[in-house]
């Protein structure tokens, strides 16, 4: 765990690639769980008291993005790279979940910050999104570009199955007049 613990940060800089990680099948799971149980605990410091769905938006969304990834690897016979392309997934998801912490407290803080916090949150997802695009860039020998926009594919999907088994997150429509 400390070699890929140690790695995360050379990721999310963009000055290594998946092939810095070991390849390591039996650390996929202690990712897994470190990077649900991260984001179930900031949620309840932060106490929004959307605790529950927290855990089952996240494994949605690493689900999604290990059958992607599976699915554009599988598809080029390259099997072989989606155990260091996923695991670099999920450390850098879980890096970013970390750094984004003061965000999630930030949000009942109060109006005045609620700006400040919007804003970080901008730079994070962008920040992210840019990260996941360098993960399929060197998964996949593909240009940056395209790997960003490989990166969007989960993260629109999540957003449906999000709002069709989860209306209850999405806000309630203005009163009719």
């Amino acid at each position: 765990m400390k070699a890929f613990l140690s790695t995360g940060w050379s990721l999310i800089t963009f000055r290594a690639g998946p092939d810095a990680l070991p390849y390591a099948p039996r650390m996929i799971l202690p990712l897994v769980v470190l990077n649900l149980a991260l984001g179930f605990v900031i949620q309840a410091v932060a106490g929004s008291g959307m605790d529950k769905p927290v855990v089952q938006l996240s494994a949605m969304a690493l689900a999604a993005e290990a059958l992607w990834l599976w699915l554009l690897l599988r598809r080029r016979g390259w099997d072989n790279r989606w155990v260091q392309g996923f695991s670099a997934l999920v450390l850098i998801d879980t890096f970013i979940t970390a750094l984004a912490a003061p965000i999630a407290l930030l949000a009942g803080a109060g109006e005045a910050l609620l700006a400040v916090g919007a804003v970080a949150q901008i730079v994070m997802t962008l920040w992210s999104l840019t990260v996941r695009g360098a993960i399929y860039q060197h998964t996949l020998e593909i240009e940056r570009w395209k790997g960003v926009l490989l990166a969007l594919t989960p993260l629109f999907a999540v957003m449906v199955l999000t709002i069709l088994l989860f209306p209850e997150l999405l806000p309630a429509p203005p009163p009719q007049v």
